[in-house]
């Protein structure tokens, strides 16, 4: 059966930087740079991620000056506490703990390879009870112009993809590896301050979002919902 996917397209340059990090951590190398090269692919990563997940969707839509200021400062606030995190976490890590860190972000870099050329994506498994939801929001949304009517299901699924993406890239990786009381507290403050942020910032932009302004978003989040994605490295 096949496996559902929520995930962003990133760069073959950065598909293939990224494996060989990794690859350079699953052979347990003695490289200083490891954990830096990590951290800045990770935070490469990350910055793909902001940009199609807010930015570019952000820019498709007309919103008040006030609410967009608003929702800019908000995201703004996210990508810093994001880095702060990843800075953390890796920081004098030790390297065992990056090889089971490693293995697993394997697991989130995936293909599709049904065209001409790959194409590359850093997605994770996404529930059928989310997808389905995602998929009935989505033909809602293209049926019915009376968004009040669904506005608040909008705003808790995109909560809910969230949520399943907090527990994908920082909750379930960071549950694998020993890095001490301290650290860990101070990165789960930085990860819970940055999903109640971006639940806020989601509030802020959809409720007051008319549904003619929905309707090419709609098109566009459909394009992270993926059936066919290739988790086997590819180089």
């Amino acid at each position: 059966m096949k496996q559902q996917h929520f995930g962003f397209e990133i760069s073959e340059v950065l598909y293939k930087q990224t494996r060989a990090t990794i690859a350079a951590i699953q052979s347990q190398s003695t490289n200083a740079d490891l954990n830096i090269k990590i951290s800045n692919s990770l935070m490469d990563i990350t910055e793909v991620g902001f940009d199609v997940y807010y930015y570019k969707p952000r820019d498709m839509v007309e919103v008040s000056p006030v609410v967009k200021k608003a929702a800019d400062t908000g995201m703004i606030a996210v990508e810093r506490g994001v880095h702060m995190v990843i800075r953390k976490l890796f920081k004098n890590m030790a390297i065992e703990e990056m090889v089971k860190l490693a293995s697993y972000m394997n697991t989130l870099l995936t293909y599709e390879n049904s065209g001409s050329a790959p194409r590359h994506f850093v997605a994770f498994t996404l529930s059928e009870e989310l997808y389905n939801l995602a998929q009935e929001l989505l033909t809602r949304v293209d049926q019915d112009p009376v968004i009040d009517g669904y506005r608040h299901n909008i705003i808790s699924a995109l909560n809910k993809l969230i949520r399943a993406g907090i527990e994908a890239y920082y909750e379930t990786p960071s549950s694998m590896i020993n890095i001490g009381r301290i650290k860990r507290k101070s990165a789960d403050v930085g990860m819970s301050t940055v999903e109640k942020g971006t639940n806020i910032v989601v509030k802020k932009l959809f409720k007051v979002m008319p549904h003619d302004a929905l309707v090419p978003l709609s098109s566009y989040f459909e394009s992270f919902l993926h059936d066919n994605l290739d988790t086997n490295a590819y180089q």
